[in-house]
Parts: structure tokens; C-alpha cells; sequence
């Protein structure tokens, strides 16, 4: 019985370091993990924080201007504007938003975050915010929300195309402390296309460099990033070089392919969620019938 008693509180100690250790995965702040709870209450919210922590990423707070979240792909790490630290239901309305870019990220392969994704990340984010029952004055409580409240308000009281469709807007607005303009799928295409006929000379090695270069000038990467992509692709050998070129333009087409049936499934997904949720749209359009939208 002693013995049974000791590998119970042996296994209960390992179960708590491991949802310590859980935790401590996804931030540092108090704050952000309260709002992380608060989307993981949500039936929305629930399976992106699951899908967060198998696949792990860091919520942290900015520490340069620009009320919009931010990225480091490659270190797996959002920021999020320190105005928000105000209301943890607008900072959870934050986390939504930039958690499902990363989401869709993730799954679908695209190697940086684009307009799309900003689109589909903007009907979510308002889907959250429906379903935690959000009121106006929620909205006053952190600094620089006007943003999120516009994004919102125009979800409620127009609908999820032209939320999308202003998103999108906003997202190909040159903003460098927010990572803007975003790329969009199709100039990615374009450009991707490009890289397949650049054969046998050096325009190959400049495409991918400017590409490198435009995303350190909207600070996405450093410029010392851009030099070391450069420096390692020109040493290699011809015909690696080759098999280089082949299996980047193979992976780029799947990514996008899948992001394209993503987007459709998504599109799909938040009619069904409107339909079946016109009270709560309702309920919205009345707390929030003095909305001046921003256009």
C-alpha cells in the first residue's frame, strides 16, 4: 500500500512538471496565459490553443512600435502590442487572430504570412469575440484596440466578405512596424514562376534575394538572415544548385495548393458558423450599432 501510495504521488508530481513545463511553452506573461485561457474556453478558441501546444510556439510581448501582432517563423515566436495588456479579452482576441495565422502557417506550408492568411485570421478573431460575449466597453480598457473594434464591428454589421476584404486592404497597406504590405497567393504564384525559368544564369540567386530583402525591410527578417540565404545558396555546387532549385519549386506549389483548399474549407467553415449563430450576430449589432467604421 506504501508503495502504491509513493508511484501516485510520483506520477501526480510528473503530471504537474508536465503541465508546468506546458505552459511555460507558450509564454512568460500571466496576462497572455489568462487570455490564452480565455480562448481556449471557447468552442472556436479550444482547438487552436490544442494545435498550439503540439506544435509549440512563444506569445510575448513587443517591445517595438505598431498596434499589430508580429512574427519570428523561424524562432516560432508572436508578439503582441504591450496596449493590450490592458484587457485580457482584447488580448485574447489578439492571441486568436495571430494563433490561427500560425495555424494556418503550420499546416499549410506557406512559408510567410500573407494576406490570405491575415483574411482568414480577421473572421476568426470576430468569431472569438462573439463567443466570449463582448461588449464596447471591453474595447476601451486597452490602448491602440481601435483596430481589432473596427475589424469586428465590421464582421458584425457587414459581413465576412468585407471584413475579409478589409483585412486584406489593411494587410497590403505599406505599415514596416507591422510587417506590411503583406505578399498575396497570387503575386507568390507570379513569382514562384519565375524562379522555374531562371535557369542557367544568376537571376535565380537575385529572385530569392530580393524576396529576402523585401521581407527585411518590412522587418520580418534581419538583414544578416537575407546575407547568410545569399552566401550559403551561391557556394553551393552546380548541380546542387539544381536539385535546390527543383525541390523549392515542387514545395512552394504544394504549399500552395493546400492553402487554397485551406482557404476555400475556412471560407466555408464561417458561413456554416454565421448561420448557425444569428443570435449572437444579433445581439452584437445592437451592443455595437454606433460603430463608426473605419473605410
Amino acid at each position: 500500500m506504501k508503495k502504491l501510495l509513493l508511484l501516485s504521488c510520483s506520477l501526480w508530481l510528473l503530471a504537474a512538471c508536465a503541465g508546468h513545463r506546458r505552459e511555460a511553452r507558450l509564454t512568460s506573461e500571466p496576462s497572455i496565459e489568462r487570455a490564452l485561457d480565455i480562448v481556449a474556453s471557447t468552442d472556436e478558441g479550444k482547438p487552436l490553443i490544442k494545435f498550439l501546444y503540439k506544435n509549440p510556439v512563444r506569445f510575448e510581448y513587443a517591445n517595438t512600435p505598431g498596434p499589430c501582432h508580429k512574427f519570428s517563423l523561424k524562432t516560432r515566436e508572436i508578439f503582441l502590442p504591450l496596449d493590450y495588456k490592458g484587457s485580457d479579452l482584447v488580448l485574447a482576441l489578439a492571441i486568436a487572430r495571430a494563433g490561427h495565422i500560425y495555424r494556418t502557417y503550420t499546416i499549410t506550408g506557406i512559408d510567410e504570412v500573407i494576406s490570405e492568411e491575415e483574411e482568414l485570421g480577421a473572421i476568426f478573431q470576430a468569431r472569438i469575440a462573439l463567443e466570449i460575449n463582448l461588449v464596447n466597453a471591453d474595447f476601451g480598457k486597452a490602448g491602440g484596440a481601435a483596430e481589432i473594434k473596427n475589424d469586428f464591428c465590421t464582421y458584425v454589421l457587414e459581413n465576412s466578405r468585407y471584413a475579409m476584404a478589409q483585412a486584406r486592404k489593411k494587410a497590403l497597406t505599406p505599415d514596416p512596424d507591422c510587417q506590411r504590405p503583406r505578399e498575396t497567393l497570387e503575386n507568390q504564384r507570379v513569382w514562384l514562376e519565375k524562379t522555374l525559368r531562371a535557369i542557367n544564369d544568376e537571376t535565380f540567386y537575385q529572385l530569392l534575394y530580393e524576396r529576402d530583402m523585401a521581407r527585411v525591410k518590412k522587418g520580418a527578417i534581419p538583414v544578416s538572415e537575407a546575407m547568410k540565404h545569399d552566401a550559403e545558396l551561391r557556394a553551393l555546387p552546380t548541380y546542387e544548385v539544381y536539385r535546390f532549385q527543383r525541390t523549392f519549386y515542387d514545395k512552394q506549389k504544394d504549399s500552395f495548393t493546400n492553402f487554397g483548399k485551406y482557404y476555400s474549407s475556412e471560407i466555408r467553415r464561417d458561413a456554416a458558423w454565421r448561420a448557425s449563430h444569428k443570435d449572437d450576430l444579433d445581439r452584437a449589432r445592437e451592443e455595437f450599432s454606433a460603430c463608426n467604421l473605419i473605410q
